[in-house]
């Protein structure tokens, strides 16, 4: 007699769940982190040129904002050190994603530049 060879049913029943359960993970973690990596983007880049104001920082980030779809941070939210010589803009924010029911994730993002503005404890 030949010795079958292959997945049972409860194996693959297993296997897609875990691969769902995966899926679903990426697919609501995706958009959090696309927008973290929009927002580290825009830091960098307002950070490039010295000798702008608090306020025109401000009013740079809100203009980007728009544009790249940011909405877990405010420009109010950023933590923005100006002198002639230097800027340091950095932001820390908790991002709340709800994968199920009763079962979230909650998402901790901490990004500066330039000159140091941040604490080393949140």
């Amino acid at each position: 007699m030949k010795q079958q060879r292959g997945f049972s049913l409860l194996v693959v029943l297993a296997l897609a769940i875990v691969l769902s359960v995966v899926l679903l993970a990426f697919f609501k973690l995706l958009p959090v982190y696309t927008e973290y990596f929009a927002i580290k983007k825009t830091i960098d880049e307002m950070v490039v040129t010295p000798g702008k104001t608090e306020g025109e920082l401000r009013r740079e980030f809100r203009d980007r904002t728009t544009v790249q779809g940011i909405v877990s941070i405010k420009p109010e939210d950023l933590l923005i050190l100006t002198t002639p010589t230097a800027v340091g803009i950095g932001v820390r924010y908790r991002r709340e994603v709800p994968l199920v029911d009763h079962l979230g994730l909650i998402l901790s993002f901490e990004h500066e530049a330039g000159t140091p503005v941040l604490e080393s404890n949140p």
